[in-house]
């Protein structure tokens, strides 16, 4: 780097002088580039398409895409730009799509430069000089630091072997020093213990003073550097509005490492308490203490051998650390508009903008001028491009333009990719490899114009490996994009691609549309039609309710009166006299309204006709058969609901007094105490206890709002009750303070005002901001009682703090649990508390399992469950022979109590994968239509929004984009379709039939072993992440997912005969151990397969068990 020590370089001596000639040489650089983008001949405004024209006008307020005059952007071919980063972030994601495996550890790395590296000190010309004024020593020795760290990464795989990355390199603002960021994949299982190994986010304990052995030296060293580089400040630059630190430090303590779906991971730092280490460090006068909640995350190899700061994180989400990886380091509108004052025109100039607004340091800068790269990728992408066929683009000069059009005349068309690809699959019919797979396995020659099967060297470990993918189209040129999603999921000719099951299409759209991809308005009716073929008449107005409210969307609105008319004879019993015709159909209308009334909908809005009587017109009839429901069942054949066990019940004394004081409650206006909260065992008859309230209340005319926090405990009440959400009309987020508008002489208003009691069950899982908001609605609605909680009202709380606890969206520390629960609120400390504790059953093993059960819900045992020898097995095989040990031809009475459960969707999705192959039935493949619900074709992370990526997004809560299902399979319900029939979220039903459009299911009706059969349509569901770049998309699909195996969280209310639970992931949140050994009734009946546990000395295995502090088990 230098010359001797009389050397002397006027540029790296310059200082300032220095810098500025560097910028202003890239500057120039960067000038020539965009001069040669202004040529006339490259204007893009008649290439650009019309869709980014149209957003470009309403971006710079333009009155249609005729005001443009030119339009100069940059090439992707131009690193640190726009396009660049648009194109590599595309090539990333679907690196990252095609290796990563969900049971295998992926990384976010990020790795920064040291300006105190030695190598940079020794280099300084003199003391005087400043690490600033050195930008080329700081560049070259980065360069080289990063040369090494990528050869330990990906040839020596300290990680283990790297599957795939994406990588992209930015510069600090102060000194300009360049770190990069880094996601990859690795073969590693994605366990904790794994991860506890590779990550550090702890001090380690100090070595004893008189071991010397390399270990010992190499732990000093790691304390050394965790002091200088690994310890979080909350200085002001990093801290909220709130005073909340951005990064979220302090992190929470943890005794060992856990793993999220869909949050950060708890690494392993224990607290002082526990035994862990603290750091006391001076700071100038004050001498500053740091324990393992302020230490970033970091490899103990790297740290020591780079000496320089880093972080290492496990990559939990689908896309969110990608993109942070990938985002171009500049921010803000990408281009500049100018009108000009002779023409009026609008010039769109991409490079003026860049050159205006981008900062860009001088280390920046020389990196530049040596051409370093900005990104870096596991893979060779290539991009492919799809057409129509017969339409695709030709290139041709002035001088063959001639030639060119003679050989379009006569038919000869240059081959491309494309038609090669469809000339290989017309010869061999078998042909299965997809088109953007081919240049996995085959290359393009591009003199003979055809595909050749690739020959690859073993011997040269240097090739890069090669995936392809292909060039997103616009939804606005409906054929092409047909074709694109026809060719993304199936091989074969454009012949094929246009044979349905034998139907052969006439265009691409009509394909789409018969394989599920795109969108078709003539979905309902077939929908209908196969349900008219299976389906009696109440099961029909079901269907058709729920078409009605979850089918359509603002922009797409169902014809429910064309729908009507054409299935009208389907929706009542025929068996009747003509004369007799006009009466079951008017019941019908009044039945469809009804179920509409309870989904907030009503036959108005679908042009649907009114039936004599309607009951939006009669709010007083609507109200009293709600509050009062005589039938259970809504066919022409009434069944009274049997509440004979009501009428005979024998109440222990602590349920007698219990019903004792609501009652007294309810009928004297003047009891000081209105608020009450009921706890209990399993075995102890809470729930019946609060059926037994609502009925006794019910025969005293009293209106009583049964609610639950979750669809599942909704169905537990012996009418159907509805979820805490749809009662009270809230939305999925609740801000404090906010309660939805409810007009006070409409249906909802009146039904919360005239309700003289509240019951909510499951208290414990809803966030105490819900809780406090229905307090001010109730108050808002009722204003002569706003001086009273719930405006005067009784409410019965009930549920069993040692199951889970809200879900916190920014933390999945207990703590932050706690604090969301509604043992935080004010209110709950008014509620009079009340415990059951006789417990009904008599079978001595199952009162000794309830007792084993409590000890681990409150946390008695501590932080670990010794899993009993009798309950444990060696495979899941075996898991599986247990838990199913009927078969899966079982009734649904039996194939309904088995279940196996585990903390993620990671293992569960694996489980049900496994056992749906065991399944001697022919598959049926349902796949989504996903549409982006934004539009800017300009931004850096386009590929979001391009709908296969989206495909490959499965948000919580949300349907899968590809859902393969066989007939007898357990499945899940995903949405509340009607929780008064128990069918919400988290009903379990077994598929009997399955349609193009329709999935036929049965499921066990309420507490009855009858069977019970209903129409499943597809629905629509919205996703929206919270982040500002965040995608937010509209998928299309049955809310249905397999489910032999469920998560922990989505089984709570679930009750079984036989139990199987796979902990290959820990259990990490409060409750979730107690909750998943609570669903069955004996320890006899349950199965724990523990993979990866250690015995003890004593042959023991034991498992994660979380207990929030803080929590009271009233």
């Amino acid at each position: 780097i230098r010359k001797g020590e009389d050397y002397h370089n006027i540029w790296s001596s310059g200082g300032g002088l220095s810098q500025k000639y560097t910028l202003d040489y890239n500057a120039r650089i960067d000038s020539d580039n965009a001069s040669y983008l202004r040529r006339p001949e490259l204007d893009l405004l008649s290439t650009t398409p019309e869709s980014a024209r149209r957003w470009l006008a309403r971006d710079c307020g333009a009155q249609s895409i005729d005001d443009f005059g030119s339009i100069v952007m940059f090439r992707k071919n131009y690193p640190g730009t726009r396009p660049y980063f648009q194109d590599m972030f595309y090539d990333a994601t679907t690196i990252m799509a095609r290796t990563r495996k969900s049971e295998n550890a992926s990384f976010m790395f990020t790795f920064t430069s040291n300006p105190h590296w030695p190598e940079i000190k020794r280099n300084l010309f003199h003391k005087k000089q400043k690490i600033v004024d050195r930008f080329d020593i700081i560049c070259r020795i980065y360069e080289d630091k990063l040369r090494h760290l990528h050869y330990l990464l990906n040839k020596k795989n300290i990680f283990g072997k790297i599957l795939g990355y994406g990588e992209s390199r930015e510069f600090q603002k102060r000194i300009g020093g360049p770190h990069l960021h880094r996601v990859f994949c690795t073969d590693i299982p994605a366990i904790p213990v794994n991860i506890e190994n590779l990550i550090w986010a702890h001090i380690p304990e100090e070595p004893a003073a008189e071991d010397k052995s390399n270990w010992a030296n190499f732990i000093r060293k790691v304390r050394e550097l965790i002091e200088h580089h690994q310890l979080h400040d909350c200085a002001e630059h990093c801290k909220k509005a709130n005073g909340k630190c951005k990064k979220g430090f302090p992190k929470p303590f943890s005794n060992i490492t856990v793993l999220h779906e869909n949050k950060p991971a708890e690494y392993k730092r224990p607290s002082p308490e526990n035994g862990g280490e603290v750091l006391k460090i001076k700071r100038g006068k004050h001498t500053i203490i740091y324990d393992n909640s302020r230490v970033v995350p970091y490899n103990p190899l790297i740290l020591v051998m780079f000496e320089c700061h880093h972080n290492l994180e496990f990559a939990y989400g689908q896309t969110d650390n990608l993109k942070y990886a990938l985002k171009y380091p500049f921010k803000g509108s990408s281009f500049s508009y100018v009108r000009s004052e002779t023409t009026g025109l609008i010039h769109v100039d991409e490079p003026l903008q860049y050159a205006r607004m981008i900062y860009r340091s001088p280390t920046e800068a020389y990196s530049r001028i040596l051409s370093y790269k900005y990104a870096f990728l596991s893979h060779v992408v290539l991009a492919l491009t799809i057409h129509l066929p017969e339409n695709q683009r030709v290139y041709f000069t002035h001088r063959t333009a001639n030639q060119t059009l003679g050989n379009i005349d006569g038919g000869d068309l240059p081959e491309t990719p494309l038609t090669s690809y469809w000339n290989l699959c017309n010869k061999d019919p078998t042909f299965s490899i997809l088109f953007e797979n081919m240049p996995e396995t085959y290359a393009f020659n591009k003199n003979t114009r055809a595909w050749k099967k690739l020959k690859i060297d073993p011997k040269n470990k240097n090739r890069k490996p090669r995936i392809g993918r292909i060039y997103t189209v616009s939804p606005r040129e409906p054929e092409k994009f047909a074709l694109y999603l026809l060719t993304k999921h199936f091989a074969g000719s454009y012949e094929n691609l246009l044979n349905v099951n034998g139907h052969i299409c006439d265009t691409f759209v009509e394909a789409g549309r018969l394989r599920g991809l795109l969108e078709d308005n003539e979905v309902w009716e077939r929908t209908l039609r196969e349900g008219s073929t299976y389906l009696n008449p109440s099961q029909m107005r079901l269907l058709f309710a729920n078409i009605l409210v979850f089918g359509g969307t603002e922009k797409c609105v169902i014809d429910g009166l064309y729908l009507w008319n054409m299935f009208i004879d389907h929706f009542y019993d025929r068996r009747c006299t003509e004369a007799e015709r006009p009466i079951r159909i008017d019941r019908a209308l009044a039945l469809i309204e009804k179920l509409l009334l309870s989904q907030g909908r009503n036959l108005g809005e679908f042009n649907l006709p009114s039936p004599n009587n309607p009951l939006i017109n009669n709010p007083d009839r609507a109200l009293d058969a709600f509050f009062f429901p005589h039938n259970l069942n809504d066919d022409e054949m009434d069944e009274t609901i049997d509440v004979s066990v009501f009428d005979r019940a024998q109440l222990n004394q602590a349920q007698q007094n219990f019903f004792n004081l609501i009652r007294a409650s309810v009928l004297d206006p003047s009891a000081n105490n209105k608020l009450f909260y009921i706890s209990g065992d399993g075995g102890t008859g809470k729930t019946f206890l609060l059926n037994y309230v609502i009925y006794k209340l019910r025969e005293l005319r009293q209106k009583v709002l049964a609610t639950a926090s979750t669809g599942i405990a909704a169905t537990n009440f012996y009418s159907g009750g509805m979820t805490f959400h749809s009662a009270f009309r809230f939305g999925k987020d609740v801000e404090p303070g906010v309660i939805p508008s409810i007009p006070l002489e409409s249906y909802f208003g009146r039904r919360i005002i005239e309700a003289n009691v509240i019951v909510i069950d499951e208290i414990t899982m809803l966030n105490k901001t819900v809780f406090e908001n229905v307090d001010i609605l109730c108050r808002t609605l009722i204003p002569q009682f706003q001086d009273k909680p719930f405006a005067g009202k009784t409410v019965i709380i009930s549920g069993d703090w040692k199951q889970s606890l809200p879900v916190v969206r920014e933390s999945s520390a207990p703590g932050a649990q706690v604090a969301a629960s509604i043992q935080s609120s004010d209110l709950y400390r008014r509620f009079e508390k009340h415990r059951l504790m006789q417990n009904m059953r008599v079978i001595p093993a199952e009162i000794q399992f309830k007792d084993w059960l409590y000890s681990i819900g409150t946390g008695q045992v501590g932080d670990s469950v010794i899993i009993p020898l009798a309950m444990r097995v060696n495979s899941r095989q075996e898991l599986y022979t247990f838990v199913f040990n009927t078969g899966f031809d079982a009734p649904v009475n039996q194939l309904l109590k088995r279940l196996i459960l585990s903390p993620t969707n990671r293992i569960v999705d694996l489980i049900n994968d496994e056992i749906i192959a065991l399944i001697d039935s022919p598959e049926h493949v349902y796949l989504s239509r996903d549409n982006p619900t934004s539009e800017n074709p300009f931004a850096y992370n386009l590929a979001d929004y391009d709908v296969v990526q989206l495909n490959r997004l499965t948000p919580i809560g949300m349907p899968a984009h590809n859902i393969k299902l066989k007939v007898g399979a357990i499945i899940v319900l995903l949405q509340n379709l009607n929780t008064q029939k128990g069918l919400c979220n988290g009903t379990r039903m077994i598929v009997r039939r399955l349609h193009q459009d329709l999935i036929e299911a049965e499921t066990i009706s309420g507490s009855s072993d009858r069977g019970i059969r209903i129409g499943i349509c597809r629905v629509r569901n919205s996703y929206k992440e919270l982040r500002p770049d965040g995608v937010s998309f509209e998928r299309f699909q049955f809310p249905v997912r397999v489910a032999f195996c469920m998560t922990i969280t989505k089984a709570q209310g679930q009750t079984c005969e036989r139990l199987g639970i796979d902990i290959s992931d820990e259990p990490f949140a409060h409750g979730q151990t107690y909750t998943a050994f609570s669903r069955c009734r004996s320890g006899e009946n349950i199965r724990v397969f523990a993979p990866g546990k250690i015995p003890d000395n004593n042959g023991n295995i034991s498992m994660r068990n979380v207990v929030a502090r803080g929590i009271r088990f009233d």
